[in-house]
């Protein structure tokens, strides 16, 4: 899987450097060097290469920046360059005729903004930190084609490359590049415009959401932010589930507070809560506070309870049917509401006083008569936890009768949530540690159920 994975890379960066023989630059080697006017006097050096961050995949140069200019209002336009080499730039026209602008807001600077930072290798699915920066000309175009991140480009940044390449050469150990295909870069430093919002959506949609969780425990308090940012409030939700309860309560404190309020109604209830629960109370009120009502009093029960009891461990998001219902009309609603995965193990019956008096499994809804009424086909023998019962006590019920989920029952008899099998994961790990319960499987992230299933 590795060699096809890095086979693909190459061939793709191949594809980014064009047919025949490419002319390779390196923004190392541009930078600090001599700008030539069209009469041939040297009058300032190259300071930074700017790039429109469109929708191309490998961006072109737009303008140049001048080590003079520390305003950025005086950007160079590319159309006013002859010669690009590493021997440095050739204007086609003279300094006096030159009509420099301002830097646009959909506009990075390469050296900046990109350089020496941290960036997301989508294909690898990790940060990477970019040393260098390939660069091909395409006609009168410079484009951007690869980040370099490996040890070559820090030699050649101090000059060293040659001779060290030689050496490893000779002792049968060739020093190799290593470079990511620019359209397999996501870039999440600097101010996040919508158009740079909707390239780094485009660019992370189809990253797994336990894989993003792993991203955010590498990257810093903006970058966080700024892929939460670009993520839709469900992706964004789906993500925050799935990272450390650590890397959880930083995320929504370092959030706008209409955004951490919106990914939380996004999230399950239970999940919501439990980040709630380890936010200052200041925090937690003012975020529930801008939630709609519905969820937010749903969130707001839950953190009542304890959390390592059943209460504390259990999802308010469960299937709840009158026993006056026939088989035929349970089929088309959910046919018609098409709840989660984790939702569906069993269908619970309950009274109008909301009291569970049965549980419908999908396998006898689907082998009994339609127009048969579920209090006919419903099992009356119920195993079920009280809120108060420990969360160990709930994992051994689940455990020993082989339960995907288990009904929690108040004293008066009525239903108020369900404890799924993935929380007994959850559960065990608190315990025990991924090391005593995984096999030697890392169980250490957290993944739902319907996560899991996703990406299998």
């Amino acid at each position: 899987m590795e060699r096809s994975s890095e086979r693909g890379r190459a061939e793709a960066a191949e594809r980014a450097r064009g047919d025949g023989e490419p002319r390779m630059l390196y923004l190392s080697q541009i930078i600090g060097k001599p700008v030539h006017d069209a009469a041939g006097e040297e009058f300032d050096t190259v300071a930074d290469l700017v790039i429109y961050h469109g929708t191309e995949r490998f961006p072109r140069i737009t303008g140049i920046l001048l080590r003079g200019d520390r305003s950025r209002v005086a950007i160079i336009p590319w159309e006013a360059v002859a010669e690009l080499a590493p021997s440095g730039i050739r204007l086609r026209v003279e300094r006096r005729r030159l009509s420099p602008r301002p830097l646009q807001p959909d506009e990075i600077l390469l050296r900046e903004d990109i350089l020496d930072n941290q960036v997301v290798d989508t294909d690898d699915i990790k940060v990477v930190r970019v040393n260098d920066l390939e660069l091909r000309q395409v006609g009168t175009e410079v484009r951007v084609v690869a980040a370099d991140v490996g040890t070559r480009s820090l030699l050649r940044r101090l000059g060293l490359e040659p001779f060290v390449v030689g050496v490893f050469a000779r002792v049968g150990r060739p020093l190799r590049e290593k470079v990511i295909p620019w359209n397999l870069v996501a870039v999440l430093g600097g101010t996040m415009t919508p158009l740079k919002l909707g390239i780094s959506r485009e660019k992370l949609k189809d990253i797994h959401p336990a894989d993003l969780a792993d991203l955010l425990e590498e990257l810093d308090r903006d970058e966080r932010v700024e892929m939460m940012t670009a993520l839709s409030d469900e992706r964004a939700a789906e993500v925050l589930e799935e990272a450390e309860p650590d890397v959880q309560t930083a995320v929504i404190q370092e959030l706008p507070s209409e955004r951490a309020s919106d990914i939380l109604e996004e999230m399950a209830p239970e999940e919501a809560a439990d980040v709630l629960g380890e936010l200052p109370e200041a925090r937690a009120e003012e975020l529930i506070s801008l939630m709609e009502d519905e969820k937010a009093e749903e969130v707001s029960r839950l953190l009542k309870y304890a959390p390592e009891t059943a209460a504390g461990k259990m999802t308010t998001e469960f299937i709840a049917l009158p026993a006056s219902m026939t088989v035929d009309q349970v089929i088309a609603r959910l046919r018609e509401t098409k709840p989660d995965s984790e939702t569906i193990y069993y269908l619970y019956v309950v009274d109008e006083q909301e009291r569970l008096v049965g549980v419908l499994s999908i396998r006898s809804l689907l082998t009994s008569p339609p127009d048969a009424p579920i209090s006919e086909v419903m099992r009356r023998d119920v195993i079920s936890v009280r809120p108060d019962d420990s969360a160990e006590d709930v994992a051994g019920v689940l455990i020993k009768y082989d339960l995907l989920a288990v009904p929690v029952v108040e004293e008066s008899g009525r239903l108020a949530g369900i404890v799924t099998v993935d929380h007994l994961i959850d559960i065990l790990l608190e315990k025990y540690g991924p090391r005593k319960i995984g096999g030697g499987v890392d169980l250490s992230r957290r993944r739902s159920s319907r996560e899991a299933s996703r990406g299998a």
